[in-house]
């Protein structure tokens, strides 16, 4: 073999690791071994809900670049899971703006046909500010198709007696393929 040859075996040899190392790294990201599609533009990464806690309604709507006076919370228009499985990988997140002030507790919710009734699928514990809950086990597994779902978010006073505050529902479509 020839010394351009040999090269070009190096090269695309070299091109090979580096592709499957890419390919490890993006795995293990989503540590189901499966690429999620691309989120749609409707999902507000960063984007969240100010509510002022003894009041129970909403105060600003902001990207966490200023200083909050109430309650920071994350939003997003929908959350995709996968079929068929009870333990499964999620992000309940609470934001840093809340240090010092505010734990948040997570609690999942699908709502019935009607609307009014809904099944609990999942229920953090206390989840401290700049800290999140990244693997849930639901109460069932679901089958493939959208869901009208709620996530419910339970700030509570990072004080001795852990003082309950006003709470916030946000409405989503859990997308389950």
């Amino acid at each position: 073999m020839s010394r351009e040859g040999r090269r070009r075996v190096l090269i695309f040899f070299l091109l090979g690791i580096a592709a499957g190392i890419l390919m490890m790294m993006w795995c293990h990201r989503f540590e189901s071994g499966r690429a999620e599609l691309p989120i749609p533009s409707g999902e507000a990464r960063g984007v969240g809900l100010v509510i002022e806690p003894d009041q129970g309604k909403p105060a600003a709507y902001g990207n966490g670049s200023g200083k909050a006076q109430g309650v920071v919370i994350e939003g997003r228009e929908f959350m995709r899971v996968r079929a068929g499985r009870r333990e499964e990988t999620v992000r309940f997140y609470n934001p840093k703006e809340n240090a010092g002030l505010y734990y948040l507790s997570f609690e999942l919710r699908l709502y019935e046909s009607d609307g009014q009734d809904y099944e609990v699928l999942y229920t953090s514990g206390l989840v401290e500010p700049g800290q999140s809950v990244n693997k849930a086990k639901f109460s069932r597994e679901l089958e493939k198709g959208v869901y009208d779902a709620v996530i419910h978010v339970q700030p509570c006073r990072m004080n001795e007696e852990k003082t309950l505050t006003n709470n916030a529902d946000i409405k989503i479509r859990l997308i389950v393929d």
